[in-house]
């Protein structure tokens, strides 16, 4: 079966800003900050794997007047997101899931992955084995999750959505998610069946977005027998952070050979990329050692700061 990535870029004018996690400065610098991201992403997805970067968006001729270098597609959009709802772009994930199950058998494999991520080695068999068997994909993030929330609020988010259902608290990460048009169908029928509910107690979950609403959908299919495949599991992608977190995250040193890297705070270093070539993970490497080493020392210091003015 043959298979394409895609990212999506939805534009929000109203709110003038695509900021999450990391993309700073006005407006246009946000754009250009993303637009850049979907660039070294897509380049690094030719080098790596000769396969090219879709981008899904609202806005396609505005985004074009940024970049002669990307494919983008402009998709409908209906989803009626409330505007007070963090991670308010994102949310339009949902009608990129219809869009696919709208594709039917001549989309192939659709492989949705955020921008702020980088394509570091050739992709694994085990990710070649889900796309050539049409298993669905996606990354499993709980273990990331409950520490800082606890796995009580975890399994409690989701059965607000579930009524009366028990839970297993697994979370899905929003970086990666693949499937062929007739999962990703069944995926929107699902989420359909409880994002009303969602969009109006978005209030009570201790995360807002695409996340809790694909977790949600993504347990209940498997209960019922969809088989799907964990792509974390194997080094199909892996989410770093750059800056202090409640879980305990290994150093670099283990998610170096993963396929895909999630780099949340580190859209600067994304969207600085000139080349890339087999040095990219090197360079990564050395610029996270001196992320993490700032972040921390910033940290460190906003911890004993009011401890330092009491004296």
């Amino acid at each position: 079966m043959d298979y394409q990535f895609y990212t999506l870029m939805y534009v929000d004018f109203k709110n003038k800003s695509a900021a999450n996690n990391g993309a700073h400065g006005g407006f246009d610098q946000q754009i250009q900050t993303y637009i850049k991201c979907c660039e070294s992403l897509s380049e690094s997805l030719q080098f790596f794997t000769s396969k090219s970067l879709v981008v899904l968006t609202n806005q396609q001729e505005y985004l074009e007047r940024y970049s002669n270098k990307l494919q983008f597609v402009e998709i409908p959009f209906q989803l009626d997101v409330p505007r007070g709802i963090a991670f308010y772009s994102a949310h339009f994930k949902l009608d990129v899931f219809r869009y696919f199950g709208s594709l039917g058998e001549q989309g192939g494999y659709c492989i949705l992955v955020d921008s702020d991520v980088l394509c570091l080695s050739a992709m694994p068999q085990n990710l070649k084995n889900c796309i050539r068997n049409n298993i669905p994909a996606f990354y499993d993030v709980t273990a990331q999750r409950y520490p800082a929330y606890g796995r009580e609020r975890l399994i409690q988010d989701k059965e607000i959505l579930t009524e009366g259902e028990s839970s297993l608290g697994l979370w899905c990460g929003g970086e990666f998610l693949g499937g062929d048009a007739a999962f990703f169908r069944r995926l929107s029928e699902e989420i359909r069946l409880v994002q009303q509910h969602y969009f109006e107690n978005y209030p009570l979950f201790h995360h807002q977005g695409d996340e809790v609403l694909v977790s949600v959908a993504l347990e209940k299919m498997m209960r019922q027998g969809v088989c799907c495949c964990d792509v974390g599991a194997f080094g199909g992608i892996a989410r770093f952070w750059s800056v202090p977190t409640l879980h305990v995250q290994n150093s670099w040193k283990a998610y170096e050979d993963s396929f895909l890297i999630h780099l949340p705070t580190d859209k600067r270093f994304i969207s600085s990329v000139v080349k890339v070539d087999e040095g990219l993970k090197l360079r990564l490497g050395r610029h996270l050692f001196r992320a993490i080493f700032l972040n921390r020392l910033k940290f460190g210091v906003k911890k004993i700061l009011p401890f330092l003015k009491r004296k």
